[in-house]
């Protein structure tokens, strides 16, 4: 037991003028009386010459000495736990990585037990004393500053999540460092973790730092089982919708384990396939599943689950890296819209993908779709462009307007082309040194792709919710076609559009990483989670973020017309293994040892108060108990 507040017990010295009251004689006043025959004991005292008298033992005495030290045992805040200097200002750092999401016991996970300490921290602060809380995951965020609100702490402490694969706890000890700069004695930096990190992890401060593990408990075995790579790929040759899932499941563990590999079609969790796996220890195995794949109700390719459950009635703790889920093979089918007359060259080049799907519009046709539900696909504009960029992927070739969505194009001339941006992605292996055209058009407004003698003839743009490349110049009129970076070209912006349709329409990302929902009419999205949760975000330039936790599966989006979805996995060889492996450091090379992270706080001077209050209820019922029980007036009564 230690408390937080010691000088408190200063209040006993109240113990010694109490106890002189009751031994110090009382001052008479002088009355004039007929006789004193009635009062021959006051006279007698009253004639003694010592103005102290013998302490006689008394129970409102005893209640009274009882009342003060339960008072000061009170005020002294008694406590459980290792005690805060008064004053002191302190810096918990909570680490926010997945391994923290591995159970530490069969109740609780290592993350609520370091919640569960952060609160006791936040409970226990001294008088004076400040406090300020830091989430390390895979980006650091100050979710309290120094403050002694124990309320804020406490709302800032429930906003505790798992953010993502790993902790940047360098950043974070940094961040506490400068926050906590000349700070008074006793003030530390504390940080909530699980040492999973790999290798040494270097803590440089000016404060003291406690590194204090969150660790399993006695007897309960660290077991984990994950899948750390994951793959689908079509077997045309045998159906359309005939594919191979491909897994490689870990053991990290000290002993064999037996596991079943279930593949599922999602959303509707209808089983596929499935294998047993015997994993030797600390080591991984590979598993080919034959499934068969159709799609939904929509037409759209079906989401693929792969799912481990344990076959040999061993736990496993961690369930993050327990599922993945995959895109459909059958998503790599990209539809292609083609507006206006299109070159020869890139239809060719269109017709020899054989998961391209091509369909020919017009303008004004594609003007009353978009009043209906959005084309969902590549869009092809050749000569007449809409005056607003379409949703998704989009690509221009020799456009009749001066104004091109977001660019602006000059009078045209001829020219060869001098430079061009190999470092993009669109023109990844392209080499257009050969290249001679006709007539082009200088672009301005967008980020340059090509630049000629005749100013940039290529450009793109991206936005939120997918990208524009603009060709001012007809291929037909020029000897690109004839030139194998053409077909390099529009390849790799067909494999842009398809890799974003097949993504769902949002950004991939690791797991626990926001979402970058593109909504460019709407002041707010609803994302449902795998688990069902929805999350609100608002819309700020054309675009929300919307936080998430570390959750694996399947995210959506309703925005608009149209649903956008984003999958999350957990495929981390490095972190599928959650045991304790880093080394903590400091400038100095002075290694940190890890002590056990306490267990939430227990304040004991809420029950010494309500034993001071009972002490006090006696007190007062002793010294209004009923005249005709006192001794005295017994012995009147009897005379």
């Amino acid at each position: 037991m230690s408390f937080l507040s010691p000088w408190s017990f200063l209040w006993l010295l109240l113990i010694g003028p109490l106890v002189a009251l009751y031994i110090l004689r009382r001052r008479r006043q002088e009355r004039v009386i007929a006789s004193t025959l009635l009062w021959q004991e006051a006279l007698a005292d009253l004639r003694a010459e010592r103005p102290w008298r013998r302490l006689v033992p008394q129970v409102s005495l005893l209640l009274q000495i009882l009342a003060i030290i339960a008072g000061s045992l009170a005020l002294a805040r008694p406590s459980g736990s290792a005690s805060i200097p008064s004053g002191a200002q302190l810096a918990i750092i909570v680490d926010a990585s997945s391994s923290m999401a591995a159970f530490a016991n069969g109740e609780e996970t290592r993350f609520e037990l370091a919640r569960n300490a952060a609160q006791a921290y936040a409970d226990d602060l001294p008088p004076g004393g400040r406090m300020m809380l830091i989430e390390s995951g895979r980006e650091t965020a100050v979710l309290s500053p120094l403050t002694s609100d124990r309320h804020a702490l406490s709302t800032a402490v429930d906003r505790l999540q798992i953010r993502g694969t790993s902790a940047n706890l360098e950043e974070a000890v940094a961040i506490a460092s400068e926050r906590l700069a000349d700070s008074p004695e006793g003030s530390r930096i504390v940080i909530l973790t699980d040492g999973s990190q790999q290798g040494e992890v270097e803590l440089l401060a000016a404060l003291p730092i406690e590194v204090q593990e969150v660790t399993i408990a006695s007897g309960y075995q660290d077991q984990n089982l994950g899948i750390v790579d994951a793959d689908v790929r079509p077997r045309p040759e045998e159906g359309a919708d005939r594919a191979d899932i491909f897994a490689r499941v870990l053991n990290p563990s000290s002993e064999p384990r037996d596991v079943f590999v279930i593949a599922e079609l999602m959303p509707g969790q209808q089983a596929l396939a499935s294998r047993r796996l015997r994993i030797d220890s600390e080591q991984s195995s590979g598993v080919v599943l034959q499934v068969d794949l159709p799609p939904d109700d929509q037409g759209r390719a079906a989401h693929v689950g792969l799912r481990l459950e344990p076959a040999d009635g061993l736990p496993d703790v961690f369930a993050l890296d327990d599922q993945v889920v995959l895109p459909s093979p059958g998503a790599r089918r990209l539809p292609v819209f083609v507006i206006g007359t299109p070159p020869q060259s890139v239809m060719r080049a269109l017709r020899t993908d054989s998961e391209v799907e091509l369909f020919r519009t017009s303008l004004p046709a594609l003007a009353e779709r978009e009043e209906q539900t959005p084309l969902d696909g590549l869009q092809i504009f050749c000569g007449d462009v809409p005056a607003e960029a379409p949703g998704g992927d989009s690509i221009v070739f020799a456009p009749n307007q001066n104004q091109v969505f977001e660019a602006r194009l000059a009078d045209g001339e001829r020219g060869n082309i001098t430079d061009w941006s190999e470092a993009d992605p669109r023109l990844r292996f392209a080499n257009l040194g050969r290249v001679r055209f006709g007539e082009a058009r200088d672009i301005s407004g967008m980020t340059p792709l090509v630049q000629s003698s005749a100013g940039v003839i290529a450009a793109g743009i991206e936005r939120p919710a997918g990208e524009t490349t603009l060709f001012s110049f007809n291929p037909d009129q020029s000897n690109w076609p004839s030139d194998p970076s053409f077909v390099i070209v529009m390849r790799n912006l067909l494999e842009r559009a398809r890799n974003r349709r097949a993504s769902g329409g949002i950004p991939d990302g690791p797991l626990g990483e926001s979402l970058r929902v593109p909504a460019s009419d709407q002041r707010s999205v609803e994302v449902e989670t795998p688990s069902g949760a929805t999350i609100e975000a608002p819309v700020q330039g054309g675009l929300a973020i919307v936080p998430i936790q570390a959750e694996p599966g399947v995210y959506r989006a309703e925005v608009g017309e149209r649903e956008l979805f984003a999958m999350r996995n957990h495929l981390s060889e490095s972190e599928s293994d959650i045991s304790h492996r880093a080394v903590f450091v400091t400038g100095e090379g002075q290694t940190l040892a890890g002590v056990e992270a306490p267990e939430e706080r227990s304040d004991l001077w809420q029950w010494v108060g309500l034993l001071l209050l009972l002490i006090l209820a006696l007190e007062i019922a002793w010294a209004t108990r009923s005249v005709s029980g006192r001794p005295s007036e017994r012995r009147r009564r009897a005379a």
